[in-house]
């Protein structure tokens, strides 16, 4: 067999249709390994998240005139935008209560939805990557190496309002590229728009991190939109073309609906902005000190800030810690807040894979940002993503200056925008690798990633550093655990379990 063949096969299996089964099915024996092992609560805020969907299952409403007792915990709940999650799943947790008042059994009842809405928003995200590249092999690595990050698997098991975040976002991806399509042919959808506004409203109100997507797609079709018909009479046309497709009753009905969607975001966003004079308000502007107190981050602030001396400002220096904090808690395992959060280093080869993936991925694009950027929908790709990242920079560089310490840097809140990149990334790549020769070595580059990424990606990270503390107290949980442990170590480099 010759390098040409063996390469052609190498791309076979990489674009089978099993192999993207196969992932799904090992992304839920991943997420299924947590629901079932992981002691309640995890590290991502799921006692948090957990506590308030208990709060709005005393709510048929979602509406909140003042702080409920017993809230003061969650922070000023009221004006709270990032409550919708808590809202939904509120009412499976009304029916758990009615049929049993067993916690353990609630609890891995809500991670099972939770799995679920995350493995929709994979299914979401793997079908945007096929309609934007066209390539089942690309799709299906940029999935394979998604699952293999280790916080991937942890959080979809989470009680956590980002896996219904995850789901929204992608599907706001898909509506944006169909919108773009239809606009390059010079065609309007009132249906698509409709639809593309209510997602975006409402998942503005699943967690305000969401914001920046929202005024991106907004910016992208306006801008997009006004470039297709600018100088053209096809505007008027197109306008009414798509009037007459939007039947009367489908007109109502898309109405209420944004009124509805609309009323909800004004009513925490506008509300705030009015009286508080930001659509996002700190718990301080809202309670006194005896009720936020009881809030962990805010408490955790207020005392940092009231301790600080002097504080280096300097942007690019927090900005190289920033972004090494966000990379390592991508790829870091972390215990309990039961056991004090202690943090256990990302495995070498995974981790480092991925460093050199990004550093090349970024250069690339870079290289060919002319070319990239000359497709439209790489254009609102590298739109969100900035968008989305700034503001994220923004958030926790002000965080930074407040407090003197590098607080509320989390590398989960990265996911929603690593298919972007992953889009950015390959048509890089792509460019890079284009004549015959070079084509060949793409599937053997892919290759070799995913095999770093499997010296101990995914849910393996986890089972390699934890020790029984992390497990349910349960005999079998914790003896599964284990075994599991001594099969992998002599599998995987695992280098030092301590920073």
């Amino acid at each position: 067999m010759n390098i040409k063949q063996f390469t052609s096969r190498l791309y076979l299996l990489l674009a089978a249709r099993w192999l993207r089964n196969l992932m799904f099915g090992f992304f839920v024996f991943e997420a299924l390994w947590f629901v079932f092992s992981a002691v309640y609560p995890m590290a991502f805020d799921e006692d948090f998240h957990f506590g308030i969907i208990k709060m709005y299952a005393h709510h048929w409403l979602p509406f909140l005139g003042s702080q409920p007792p017993g809230a003061d915990a969650y922070g000023a709940v009221a004006r709270d935008p990032s409550y919708l999650y808590h809202y939904a799943m509120s009412f499976p947790y009304r029916l758990l209560e009615h049929i049993t008042s067993n916690q353990t059994a609630q609890i891995i009842t809500l991670r099972l939805i939770n799995v679920a809405l995350f493995t929709l928003g994979l299914a979401l995200f793997y079908r945007f990557m096929m309609r934007v590249l066209g390539s089942r092999a690309i799709a299906n690595t940029s999935l394979a190496l998604f699952i293999l990050i280790p916080i991937v698997p942890q959080l979809a098991a989470h009680i956590n309002y980002d896996n219904l975040l995850m789901p929204l976002t992608a599907y706001t991806f898909l509506l944006v590229f169909d919108v773009q399509q239809q606009l390059k042919r010079r065609a309007i959808n009132f249906k698509t728009l409709f639809i593309l506004l209510n997602v975006c409203l409402l998942t503005s109100l699943v967690k305000y991190a969401y914001l920046p997507v929202f005024v991106a797609a907004g910016l992208f079709v306006l801008g997009y939109g006004k470039m297709q018909f600018r100088h053209s009479p096809a505007f008027k046309m197109a306008f009414t073309t798509a009037r007459a497709s939007f039947s009367a009753k489908m007109a109502v009905g898309f109405v209420l609906l944004t009124l509805l969607s609309g009323g909800l975001f004004i009513q925490r966003y506008g509300v705030n902005a009015i009286k508080y004079h930001k659509p996002i308000v700190d718990c301080g502007a809202v309670l006194d000190y005896s009720h936020c107190s009881a809030y962990g981050p805010w408490i955790r602030n207020y005392d940092y800030a009231e301790v600080k001396t002097t504080v280096d400002k300097n942007p690019f220096k927090y900005f190289i810690s920033w972004e090494q904090g966000l990379r390592s808690r991508l790829f870091f395992a972390i215990n309990t807040p039961m056991s004090g959060y202690v943090n256990y280093p990302p495995l070498p080869l995974p981790y480092q894979t991925a460093l050199v993936l990004g550093v090349a991925g970024v250069l690339t694009v870079l290289v060919y940002a002319r070319r990239i950027f000359a497709e439209p929908y790489m254009v609102f790709a590298g739109l969100a993503t900035v968008a989305y990242l700034i503001a994220l920079f923004m958030e926790d560089y002000s965080q930074f200056v407040e407090t003197a310490q590098p607080v509320a840097i989390n590398g989960r809140y990265l996911l929603p925008v690593l298919f972007l990149l992953a889009c950015l990334f390959a048509r890089g790549f792509q460019l890079l690798l284009a004549s015959p020769k070079k084509a060949q070595l793409k599937p053997i580059l892919a290759t070799l990633v995913l095999l770093c990424f499997l010296q101990g990606g995914g849910v393996m990270t986890f089972i390699l550093r934890s020790d029984a503390s992390w497990d349910w107290p349960n005999s079998t949980v914790v003896h599964i655990n284990n075994a599991a442990r001594k099969v992998l170590a002599p599998m995987v480099w695992e280098g030092s379990k301590y920073y």
